[in-house]
């Protein structure tokens, strides 16, 4: 019994995370597929963890992980160590670390969950909390990325 057991789930070990995911979250999927961290090997599981009880007994069980906003920068920050020590010198990233009542961005805040924003779509979340920022010079291709650094926030010097 032990080995048809093993003969029935050997096909299912080798399909790899994002495989079982897609059947239940196909648009998480296919946001997931063309950026860069999948491509370099990553799969759903490297966020949400195995969760081998979620898709193939019970799919009313949660997934073994959704990252709480203050550990998403331990989440990225495995690849990106200099973002994450940035991020986390930030006013930001003080403010999610301390679990402050008052909401702050986080990684995936500016850069997505399961894509990639554009520059454009990245200044529309930061339009949510700082609706008085002043419009972009219509000529420039301007960001907040433009006077703040990258991840500190802290004012730039000149570009």
């Amino acid at each position: 019994m032990r080995t048809v057991l093993l003969l029935l789930t050997l096909p299912l070990l080798a399909q790899k995370t994002h495989e079982f995911c897609a059947p239940c979250h196909a648009e998480q999927v296919a946001d997931f597929r063309p950026t860069r961290i999948f491509q370099k090997g990553l799969s759903c599981d490297a966020c949400h963890g195995p969760s081998a009880k979620h898709p193939r007994f019970d799919w009313r069980s949660a997934s073994d992980r959704v990252a709480a906003p203050d550990e998403i920068p331990a989440l990225c920050g495995a690849c990106h160590a200099g973002e994450q020590k940035d991020f986390l010198e930030s006013k930001h990233g003080k403010l999610v670390m301390a679990r402050s009542k008052v909401k702050a961005a986080n990684c995936a805040t500016c850069h997505g969950v399961h894509n990639l924003r554009t520059t454009a779509q990245t200044l529309q979340q930061c339009r949510k909390c700082h609706a008085a920022l002043p419009a972009a010079h219509p000529a420039a291709a301007a960001s907040c990325m433009s006077c703040h650094a990258r991840h500190t926030l802290l004012a730039a010097g000149p570009r």
